[in-house]
């Protein structure tokens, strides 16, 4: 036998060169698709994850609600503004661990009526988030966990695209380096105007500030129709409550909760907490902002920047492609994209503002 003349191996004929190469190429695709598959099936199982989030939330909204005709209040500030410009310093009294402060969030209040792992069932109204961070309780004395410390984890404030709990790198968001944990992914709407001064991050403004080009839409474009009382969201308002009757756009239309940017990389950082107020759990529909990958600039046109998932800690935004969830005042949830119009988008924000 002419073993050099043998093709066979085996009783099988082998594979030329080429032959095997497309074979490889095959596999190669069949490989990436398949990788592309599980993460796009991981990807849509963290949106829906979060979806659900958002609509158990949502839910507590209208059991908070139904139970008290009104909405619990996005911010609790004992503090006076500061003048001329009517800015509170939400974060700055959460720090504050003596009585008769608050800086205390609509979260605080939700957590009665979340059917979760944890409930703030001991929280200490005498005291806001920096107290309620202290060990004062006896039950610290014979052993015991206090459930209620500002920096005790809920996994439903949580987006699994993003985190399951506080990251280390979390830390310079958080009111104390040494919390654990009490973050959240989640807050409300304070309404379409410039909610959160841009170089700071730290107060909280009303809507009767004015900001130009701070905002969207501008002013300008129409100053007889753009009132307080048109910037407005449900939860924007700090010590007062929401009726259900001055949302007059329709529930279906306006938002009322979503997702939050959490910003780490440039100063100001975001603020976490979903017992605080204001910047902490709070974002505002209509900062038009531009990052060009070191700054922020706030600017008047959608050509230059954008309302979510801009890099400004004060606009929504998820990990989420192409957009974000986001809460309904009639316990919908929606996914809107980052793409959608800018002045529809800027408006459902507000209650008084049709963006039909």
């Amino acid at each position: 036998m002419n073993r050099r003349n043998f093709s066979h191996i085996g009783g099988r004929a082998a594979f030329t060169r080429t032959e095997a190469i497309a074979v490889v190429v095959v596999l190669t695709v069949l490989a990436a698709l398949l990788i592309r598959a599980l993460q796009t099936g991981r990807d849509n199982a963290r949106r829906l994850q979060c979806t659900n989030n958002l609509k158990q939330i949502a839910q507590a909204v209208q059991n908070y609600t139904e139970a008290n005709k009104i909405f619990p209040p996005g911010t609790i500030c004992s503090t006076s503004p500061i003048p001329p410009s009517n800015q509170y310093d939400v974060w700055g009294e959460a720090g504050q661990t003596g009585t008769g402060f608050h800086g205390t969030g609509f979260l605080l209040r939700l957590s009665y009526f979340l059917e979760c792992d944890s409930s703030p069932k001991r929280w200490d109204y005498h005291y806001g988030v920096g107290g309620n961070a202290v060990p004062r309780s006896s039950f610290y004395k014979i052993g015991y966990a206090n459930q209620d410390d500002p920096y005790v984890t809920f996994h439903l404030f949580y987006c699994s695209s993003r985190r399951n709990t506080v990251r280390p790198g979390d830390s310079v968001m958080l009111l104390s380096p040494s919390w654990t944990g009490g973050g959240t992914d989640y807050g409300g709407c304070a309404g379409r105007h410039a909610a959160f001064p841009l170089p700071t991050g730290y107060n909280l403004c009303d809507a009767t500030m004015f900001y130009e080009p701070n905002y969207y839409p501008p002013p300008f474009i129409d100053k007889t129709d753009d009132t307080p009382t048109k910037r407005m969201g449900i939860f924007g308002r700090v010590n007062v409550s929401t009726k259900p009757s001055e949302i007059v756009d329709g529930a279906k239309y306006t938002m009322m909760i979503g997702e939050l940017q959490r910003i780490t990389d440039i100063t100001p950082t975001s603020k976490d907490g979903w017992a605080i107020g204001g910047p902490a759990t709070l974002f505002t529909t209509g900062a038009m902002v531009h990052f060009d990958g070191k700054k922020l600039a706030n600017v008047a046109s959608p050509k230059d920047g954008a309302l979510s998932n801009n890099h400004f800690w004060g606009s929504p935004g998820s990990e989420h492609v192409g957009g974000a969830n986001y809460g309904m005042a009639d316990g919908s949830v929606q996914f809107l994209s980052t793409s959608m119009s800018p002045e529809v988008f800027a408006k459902m924000g507000s209650m008084a503002e049709t963006a039909k």
